[in-house]
Order: structure tokens, then C-alpha cells, then sequence
């Protein structure tokens, strides 16, 4: 969608004009769609600023049957969305809806180059035209630099990445803390999910000869150490089998030596898929497998053969548009290469060839990227570190912050962080997976406080954080759920519009005032009694 469809969409002739706003929204995801809205609705004059051409990020991107964690945890206005368990045109087009009635302005394939401060607040940003391709993807450099500034009394970064934040000037952090950090017991580097006999070199047993393609050189922490590894990205695929479909096709850089893994271990008999489809506990752990083509859900394996390049997102948390934008191609690339590989090489078992012989992708669903989607499964970059930090003890009810804007509940879900040569085998690092429901009265259920969505002070005083919040990785590893970022994205724009008013820090928004705001919204700020199974 260009930007003058966009204008026209939402009947918006006077953008080019408008460059002033009491709030701006940065990110057009479904944590940004419902901070928008809610400020919008407290009478604040609100830009969204989306880099992509679509609103609502993975919801409406892929991710379908959505987790909720405990049901009674989600509320406020997510709730009878979420509710509706749309598909993701539908999505898209409700939240196109919504910000239409709230008279909200969008600005689409805009990208944040800068950021103007002036006394410890944002005053303006910078943004580049950065379309995204004709298969979904973000460009490396943008069509035309500095094409906008946007200026706003307060603003809120709802992008997966943090990339407002992050040029604000605010403390933030990637990669999984040691346990020692914030004393949680299931914190750092974790032992390998599973070892495949397969040898890693490119000339087998010789370790001089290099790594295979796929493989990382990555140095593997001790277990309860630090990294500055993130899990596993990739894309919700709409695959279907029967009927009509889009072609997947191979890109034109394909090259059949790239998934010599995969050769090797079908020619030697390696399970690396079938024997991993199981739920079994390690150390505490649950572990899991799944399916390299489903249909509906796209990408559920936690195993080497997976529709996604485990490991080759490292640089991507913290990287430049350029690495993003070249991680996103790689991803896609990887399982359009792979189906191709799959399709024609005569290594693959007969079962595996014509899964992927009937394989296409969905019409209907993403059409204007040739049924590619164009949102990359971002499932935690940066995290704001700011005075209140959520941690595993939040999780196992063990603090009970005053201040909640929103409920989580979901248990630590992790999935693999590198494919690394050990002992002459191929080891996939992470993909762990424990719920952490306790039987006591808390279920799982946990606060989320007003001070990890707002930077400490003393960095910026006119920004909040909805998505990448101040959280241990532990504790993002379960906040990652798209209903707890869309409440707290809520709670968001109710506290934005309160500072623009008060003409106050976010900081200092008193909670005595916000809390009632919340709770005429439905949102729930405290944990449920346990024989609550609907919202009142």
C-alpha cells in the first residue's frame, strides 16, 4: 500500500500538512493499533507511524489460533477481538477499522532514523520511505531518507524491535542474563534440545575444512551463563495441499550445497524431524518437535529440519536495517530453497518429497506478497531496562507490584538459539518449554507494573514501552503473547494521553488516576480468584 492509498484509506488529506501530534505511535503491530486507539479515545490527537504497508503486525501475519495462556488473564478491549478468532485478512481489516472510527492518522513505510531530545524528552523523530518488497520483506536502504519528522509530546514504541527506544537514548538489553543476574533458576545457556549424528564439516571429520551451511561457529556458554543469543525467527507460513494454491518458488540464488545437512542425514538415516514430535521433560523442561509443512499454523518445529535458519538471527536485535532487512530474506529464502531441495533432490525418503511436491501457499491471505508473509515471527529483540525489571520470581507469584496495567500467564516458551558443531555432531542449542502453572492460588498468573513499560526517569521522560518492556529474558520468554502486548499497549495510550494532558512525565502519572481509567476499559490489573473462569 503506497503511502497516498494509505491517505486515502483512512481519508487523511491533510497528512503531508500534519506534522504535530499529541501522541505518535511508533509500530502499527496489535500493541500499537490498541495504544493508538486508546489514547485517541482520551481525546489525544494520534499518529501511527508503521514501517510496513499492513497494521497489526503478527496478528493478521500469520500467527493464527493465538495464545492466550489463562483465558481469565486476558481483558480490556483485546479480549472480544481475540475472541473473534479472525483470520488474518479479517484482522487486518478490523484494526484498520478501528483506528478509522478513532480518527487516528497512519502513516505507512516509514522507518525511525532519528531522534531529536531536548531535556531529557523526544521532541521530534526522523523517518525514511522504506518500502517493503514485492514478497514482503523490509529494504536495506530506504527510497528516501529523512521524508519525515514527526513531532509529539509523548510517544510509544510498540515495534518488536525497540527501535524508537533504543535511539531515545534508553537503557536496554539482548540475549538471556545468567542466572546469577536476577536469581532465576531457569535463567542462562541451557544444555543441547537434541544432538544429531551428523558430522558437521565440509569435508567430514576434517573441522579445517569448515562448517556446513546452516551450522554456526557460535561459542556455546556454560549452562546458567550469560549470552547475547535470541531465539529462533521465521515466519507463520499458510501452507495448503489441496486445491488452488500460490507456487513456492526456489529463489533465484538457490544452491543445493546449502542443505547438505539435510542430505546427510536422510542418506545416513538420521531421524532429525519424526522422533522429536513428543513432550518430555529435561532438567524441569518440557520439550517439543513438530512439522516442517502444517496447514493453519506454518512453522512448528523445534528441530533441525525446520521451516526456519536456526541460529542466523543473532545479529538481528540490535542490528542495522541492513542486517534486518538481509535476516528477513534469508528466512524467507531458506524455506522457499528448502521445499526446492525437497521437491528434486533424490537423497529425500519418499514421504518427505511429496509433502513437499503438494505443498503451495494460501490464497487469499497474503496476495499482494505472492502469498508470502510479511511479517518476520520477531519472538523477542531488545528489552527495556528500567526500574522495575519482571523477572521469573513475577512468574511464580512471588512479587506483588502495586502498580499493574496488565495481566500475563503464559509459562517460559523458548525455541532453538544456534545449530553448533559438538564432538563431531550437529547439536541444535535451546527450544525449551515450561509452563510454570503452580497450583497455587496466583495459576501462573502474574502483574505486569506501570514502571516496565516507562524508561527510568532520568533517560526520557515522554516514552512508553509497551513490547519490548523491562524484563529478564526469563520473563519476556512468556510476556511475548500478542494479548498481553495488546493490553499493555492499551494501558499505554490511556497513560500517554494522561501525561499530554497533566503535561507531565510518564513517570509521573498518577496511578490512582490510571487505574480506574483501566478498570472502566475491562482491563484486569489483578490476578483473578481462582474460581473465576469469565470476565465479569
Amino acid at each position: 500500500m503506497s503511502r497516498s492509498l494509505a491517505v486515502l484509506l483512512f481519508g487523511l488529506s491533510t497528512l503531508a500538512a500534519a506534522d504535530s501530534y499529541d501522541v505518535c505511535v511508533y509500530g502499527g503491530n496489535a500493541s500499537g493499533v490498541m495504544a493508538a486507539c486508546a489514547a485517541a479515545k482520551e481525546g489525544a490527537k494520534v499518529i501511527v507511524v508503521e514501517p510496513s504497508r499492513w497494521l497489526g503486525g503478527m496478528t493478521g501475519g500469520g500467527l493464527m489460533h493465538i495464545d492466550w495462556g489463562r483465558e481469565e488473564a486476558v481483558s480490556g478491549s483485546t479480549r472480544p477481538i481475540l475472541k473473534k478468532d479472525y483470520n488474518d485478512v479479517q484482522y487486518r481489516a478490523v484494526f484498520t477499522e478501528m483506528l478509522k472510527a478513532a480518527g487516528v492518522t497512519v502513516l505507512f513505510e516509514h522507518r525511525v532514523s532519528a531522534v531529536e531530545k531536548s531535556a531529557g524528552a523526544i521532541r521530534a523523530i526522523t523517518l525514511d520511505l522504506a518500502p517493503f518488497d514485492a514478497t514482503g520483506c523490509p529494504p536495506a536502504a530506504p527510497t528516501k531518507a529523512g521524508a519525515r519528522v514527526i513531532a509529539a509530546k509523548v510517544f510509544i514504541d510498540c515495534s518488536y524491535e525497540g527501535d524508537l527506544m533504543a535511539r531515545s537514548g534508553v537503557a536496554y538489553t539482548f540475549g538471556r542474563e545468567a542466572k546469577s543476574t536476577y536469581g532465576e533458576s531457569l535463567a542462562g545457556a541451557q544444555p543441547p534440545m537434541s544432538v544429531y549424528a551428523i558430522d558437521p564439516y565440509v569435508k567430514v571429520g576434517d573441522p579445517q575444512s569448515g562448517l556446513l551451511p546452516g551450522l554456526q561457529s557460535t561459542p556455546v556458554a556454560p549452562v546458567g551463563e550469560a549470552d547475547k543469543l535470541t531465539m529462533g525467527y521465521g515466519f507463520r507460513w499458510r501452507f495448503v495441499f489441496k486445491g488452488e494454491s500460490l507456487p513456492i518458488e526456489p529463489p533465484a540464488n538457490y544452491d543445493p550445497k546449502q542443505f547438505e545437512l539435510y542430505r546427510r542425514a536422510f542418506q545416513q538415516g538420521v531421524d532429525i524431524l519424526s522422533g522429536r514430535v513428543m513432550r518430555g521433560k529435561v532438567d524441569g523442561w518440557e520439550v517439543s518437535g513438530g512439522r516442517v509443512y502444517s496447514g493453519g499454523a506454518g512453522n512448528l518445529a523445534r528441530a533441525l529440519f525446520a521451516p526456519t535458519n536456526y541460529g542466523h538471527n543473532a545479529s538481528y536485535p540490535d542490528g542495522d536495517y541492513a542486517a534486518r532487512a538481509r535476516i528477513w530474506k534469508e528466512q524467507q529464502d531458506f524455506v522457499r530453497g528448502m521445499t526446492h531441495f525437497l521437491r528434486t533432490d533424490p537423497s529425500v525418503p519418499a514421504k518427505q518429497k511429496e509433502i513437499a511436491l503438494s505443498a503451495g501457499l494460501e490464497k487469499g491471505a497474503f496476495d499482494d506478497t505472492k502469498g508470502y508473509p510479511h511479517q518476520l515471527y520477531v519472538r523477542e529483540a531488545r528489552r527495556m531496562v528500567s526500574d522495575y525489571v519482571v523477572t521469573q520470581e513475577d512468574m511464580e507469584g512471588k512479587a506483588a507490584p502495586a502498580d499493574s496495567v496488565g495481566l500475563a500467564s503464559y509459562g517460559v516458551d523458548e525455541w532453538p538459539y544456534a545449530t553448533v558443531p559438538l564432538d563431531g555432531k550437529v547439536a541444535l542449542m535451546g527450544g525449551y518449554y515450561s509452563m510454570l502453572y503452580l497450583e497455587d492460588e496466583h495459576r501462573g498468573i502474574y502483574r505486569i507494573p506501570y514502571r516496565s513499560i516507562v524508561p527510568k526517569k532520568d533517560q526520557c521522560t515522554n516514552l512508553l514501552v509497551p513490547v519490548c518492556v523491562s524484563a529478564s529474558h526469563i520473563a519476556m520468554t512468556s510476556i511475548r503473547m500478542e494479548p498481553v502486548w495488546m493490553i499493555l499497549g492499551e494501558s499505554a495510550g490511556v497513560a500517554a494521553s494522561m501525561a499530554v494532558k497533566a503535561g507531565t512525565p510518564v513517570q509521573d502519572v498518577p496511578y490512582a488516576e490510571l487505574y480506574p481509567k483501566l478498570r472502566a476499559l475491562t482491563q484486569k490489573v489483578d490476578i483473578p480468584k481462582k474460581k473465576e473462569t469469565k470476565p465479569k
